[in-house]
């Protein structure tokens, strides 16, 4: 069992975090690959590339963590910040 899943506050519900990061090849790979070292699969992952403002090719990634994992969703934003090429992260219950 993990971590997340034994920890995880009773009354707990998904968590949504939405990336605001630069398009580039690795990005979505290096935030799954923050999860996975926290033993965490998403619920859901939704990616756009926004290139429409000149000059700005941006990446939003939407990931929808599980309620074993939202005691957790406040170092896993503070991970996402870490990777390379992200410039904001947000979340809500």
């Amino acid at each position: 069992m993990s971590a997340a899943t034994a920890a995880a506050p009773l009354n707990s519900s998904p968590v949504m975090l939405s990336v605001a990061a630069d398009a580039s090849p690795g990005l979505l790979s290096r935030l799954m690959g923050t999860l996975a070292r926290l033993d965490i699969v998403p619920l859901h992952v939704y990616a756009r590339r926004r290139a429409d403002v000149p000059g700005e090719d941006m990446l939003e990634v939407d990931i929808q963590l599980p309620d074993t994992a939202s005691a957790y969703s406040d170092r896993v934003a503070a991970l996402f910040r870490n990777v390379v090429g992200v410039h904001q992260v947000a979340g809500s219950v």
